[in-house]
């Protein structure tokens, strides 16, 4: 299955407001992969344990990162890579003056790419779909028409039997 994306103009030097648009790639998602989803697919792969097993294992397996990143350590998930710590802080003059609790704001977790992650252009196949801005557009007007007792592509005048009104949204 191809990966979806859509195209946009963007500035080339996101801090320079004044630099040049260029279009770009933008990847679009499919579909949202819930834990449940995701145990059911593992099990569709020849897992020999059920999907309450696999949600149990991918819960603990969370549990446990975050147990461990909260001590101080990286995790390292095989080809998956490694998930480890950042910080978000305020700068001070001296160290003196450094206050984790009044100086560190954020503390993010971040991911290094495994092997499996690196780069997946080569293997990847894509297909481009009209951005979200230009699909909620076209659906609004589908709606207008249709609303209006107007068959799209018909110019016979005739609704085909559509009496709009229906007060039905998606």
């Amino acid at each position: 299955m191809a990966i979806n994306y859509s195209l946009g103009l963007r500035s080339s030097s996101p801090s320079d407001k004044k630099s040049e648009k260029k279009v770009y790639a933008y990847a679009q998602m499919r579909e949202l992969i819930t834990l449940p989803q995701l145990a059911k697919h593992i099990c569709l792969h020849g897992s020999p344990y059920g999907r309450d097993v696999v949600i149990g294992v991918i819960t603990a397996v969370v549990d446990c990162v975050r147990e461990n990143l909260l001590e101080g350590n990286k995790v390292q998930l095989g080809e998956m890579g490694a998930f480890y710590l950042a910080f978000n802080s305020q700068g001070v003059d001296t160290a003196e003056d450094f206050n984790p609790a009044n100086n560190i704001n954020q503390v993010r977790v971040r991911w290094e790419r495994g092997s499996a992650f690196a780069d997946l252009t080569n293997e990847a196949e894509f297909n481009y779909v009209t951005s979200r801005d230009q699909q909620a557009k076209a659906r609004k007007e589908e709606k207008a028409t249709l609303n209006a007792g107007i068959v799209p592509g018909d110019s016979s005048g005739d609704d085909g039997g559509i009496t709009g009104g229906s007060g039905q949204t998606e």
